[in-house]
């Protein structure tokens, strides 16, 4: 069986590419293939449930020190001098080429547009190489709708997220794109009794997720004693702002719950799911409520829409349009008991609709019929992308972040 190695974003378990393409690799795993994963050393404890999450599915994972992984342009800002970037980029080809070689892998997957190096390893080792695009190229990923170019040529495949995304990158590559969907795996909870009903909202509060929108369309409705409630961690900004409006409009009954490892367990049986982010590029959240039997209010942004391609299940409202929202919570509201018994009864048919290989079907048969080696001209020049230059002009950038990697890779290999 084939040898993959994917290229990860972050390393972490608390965004979407990193939480569905965990379940693809251990996927892949089940059915014989060898599966390996490189990932930036971001000196974050969270490295740690990560590494022990992908030991457990016998998953190989490298962390690789880092300057910046992203491209340089990507979000994240710019760390250190620029040649200390550019070394780094280098140094990280390099490593990543040398796992090719160690391990004779067959193929690189790379997670996200945001990176470029395993497509130069690739390319540098005559491996084919496919990109996984999360991201719509507008706003902070505007940037790479200039190297789609770079895309093209350095992939053999290209897949994206099912829906809105591919129909707005279609235009822009003369390359086919294939398709997939972002897979979450929905845990068993025994639900909460409870008498009042409630609003609820699960993710991170920030500008993007805008539940600031839901906190004005809560001020209209006109239910007494009824809660509104967040779940999830926030930008401090953006709660700040969101507070100084409560108190000055004297909004009541909203509550901030933070953070939860598993948000859905706190659901209980009489809640109504919002989620009125202004911009998804798949709706797992939504995914998730659905598959959880819980009625649901949806913004119509172009990652929910692609979401409800799939589903086909929920309540939309028009983005941006807080009166539309309320209309719709009121509404919800009033007829809940129906809602909940449509809702609990499309949960078998959403699972039938929501598996590993469904969602990812085109990215699975074209693995299984990858013919190997590619050759590309860079081959010619691949050691100007090995890490032979003097490292003392740059040893105190090297020395910084493989302190901070090492501290790190001593409580992942001590636990």
């Amino acid at each position: 069986m084939k040898k993959i190695l994917f290229v990860s974003p972050t390393g972490t378990l608390d965004n979407g590419a990193e939480i569905s393409i965990f379940y693809l690799m251990t996927f892949l795993k089940s059915k014989g293939y060898e599966i390996y994963n490189v990932v930036p050393q971001a000196h974050n404890n969270k490295q740690v449930e990560y590494f022990e999450r992908y030991e457990e599915q016998g998953i190989s994972t490298h962390f690789i020190p880092i300057l910046k992984w992203w491209w340089e342009d990507a979000p994240g800002g710019s760390p250190g001098l620029s040649k200390e970037r550019a070394f780094f980029y280098r140094e990280n080809i390099s490593e990543i080429r040398k796992l090719i070689q160690e391990n004779d892998i067959d193929l690189i997957i790379t997670n996200t547009v945001n990176m470029f190096q395993g497509a130069m390893a690739a390319a540098a080792e005559s491996i084919p190489h496919y990109w996984l695009i999360h991201e719509f190229p507008t706003g902070e990923f505007g940037y790479y709708r200039n190297r789609i170019d770079f895309l093209e040529e350095y992939s053999e495949k290209l897949f994206c997220v099912t829906g809105e995304l591919h129909s707005y990158l279609e235009p822009l590559f003369s390359k086919a794109i294939g398709t997939f969907a972002p897979y979450t795996k929905i845990k068993k909870h025994t639900v909460k009794s409870a008498e009042k009903k409630r609003f609820v909202s699960v993710g991170r509060l920030t500008e993007r997720k805008n539940q600031l929108e839901l906190i004005k369309a809560f001020e209209m409705i006109d239910l007494d004693g009824v809660e509104l409630v967040f779940i999830g961690a926030w930008d401090n900004s953006y709660k700040k702002k969101c507070m100084a409006y409560i108190q000055s409009h004297h909004i009541k009954n909203v509550q901030f719950c933070g953070g939860l490892e598993d948000p859905w367990t706190e659901i209980t049986n009489k809640d109504i799911c919002i989620l009125p982010s202004k911009l998804e590029t798949f709706g797992l959240v939504y995914a998730e409520a659905i598959l959880n039997g819980i009625p649901t209010i949806l913004s119509d942004n172009p990652g929910h829409l692609s979401a409800y391609e799939i589903f086909h299940f929920g309540n939309l409202y028009k983005s941006g349009d807080p009166k539309d929202l309320s209309k719709k919570m009121e509404q919800l509201f009033k007829n809940f008991e129906k809602e909940k018994e449509e809702s609990l009864s499309f949960v078998p048919k959403a699972n039938s609709y929501y598996q590993v290989e469904t969602v990812y079907k085109e990215i699975i048969d074209s693995i299984s019929k990858e013919s190997g080696n590619q050759l590309r001209a860079i081959r010619h020049v691949a050691d100007l992308y090995s890490t032979n230059e003097n490292k003392s002009r740059l040893a105190k950038a090297e020395q910084r972040v493989r302190k901070l990697y090492f501290k790190v890779r001593n409580r992942i290999d001590n636990n």
